[in-house]
């Protein structure tokens, strides 16, 4: 009874303020593979970027869990969408409906040129951080552009995007965890997201591999080697 008594005040302890519904047209397991990722990109595009139809949004890391949901999203509401990936994920990309564009062979000058005339994508949105970061801010629009990115840390010259008159943001989902601030709008998120999901317009896309508790080390050593081909979820039984 004692181990049942702390199994329930777990449950009990979850804050409702968090929790949506699983969208009908999805299994646990892709639903359990959406919500970090469709909040980070949601904040990003929506909440601080508020991306528009007709707007021409650029993502770096199209491919990676929070590129794939970015591409979508944006998308959902209208955009051009632009996505940078290596080789081997341009196809991935294309399969998401955006224009893919291998960064190890393309340089940044030359996609502006290219997709923008020159001018610069509206919105950019930047999962990849370092150097990608830095490439935001020269591939931006000037005046009217916006970069947000999830992982700005380090130092970075902020001189490329002054000279245009852009802005940035930056992205932290977790801070409404470890604040209380802003906790309701994660459930706002996944019930808006869970909407456009039974509508089609976003899916996650999940590793066909299972891993389980005991194999979990197996499931890390993949998401490392960044040799996953979606989402990795783990089977609690």
């Amino acid at each position: 009874m004692g181990d049942l008594q702390g199994s329930l005040a777990e449950y009990v302890a979850v804050d409702a303020r968090l929790l949506a519904r699983k969208p009908e047209s999805l299994s646990l397991r892709e639903a359990a593979a959406l919500p970090l990722a469709v909040i980070t990109a949601w904040e990003g595009l929506v909440d601080r970027a508020r991306v528009t139809a007709g707007q021409q949004v650029l993502v770096h890391g199209g491919a990676g869990g929070v590129g794939r949901i970015a591409v979508q999203l944006a998308r959902a509401r209208g955009a051009e969408v632009f996505a940078t990936g290596s080789p081997r994920s341009v196809e991935t990309i294309a399969r998401l409906g955006a224009t893919p564009i291998d960064y190890t062979s393309t340089a940044v000058e030359d996609y502006v040129t290219e997709y923008t005339g020159g001018e610069g994508f509206d919105v950019v949105l930047d999962t990849v951080g370092g150097a990608g970061l830095d490439q935001s801010f020269t591939a931006v629009r000037t005046y009217t552009g916006h970069v947000v990115s999830v992982l700005g840390w380090g130092t970075h010259s902020l001189a490329p995007l002054s000279f245009r008159g852009a802005s940035y943001s930056g992205v932290f989902a977790l801070l409404p965890m470890l604040t209380g601030q802003g906790r309701e709008h994660h459930g706002e998120i996944l019930r808006d997201a869970a909407v456009l999901v039974d509508r089609g317009a976003l899916r996650p896309l999940v590793d066909p591999r299972r891993f389980t508790l005991a194999t979990v080390t197996d499931a890390h050593a993949i998401v490392e080697s960044g040799t996953g081909t979606g989402k990795i979820v783990i089977d609690v039984e």
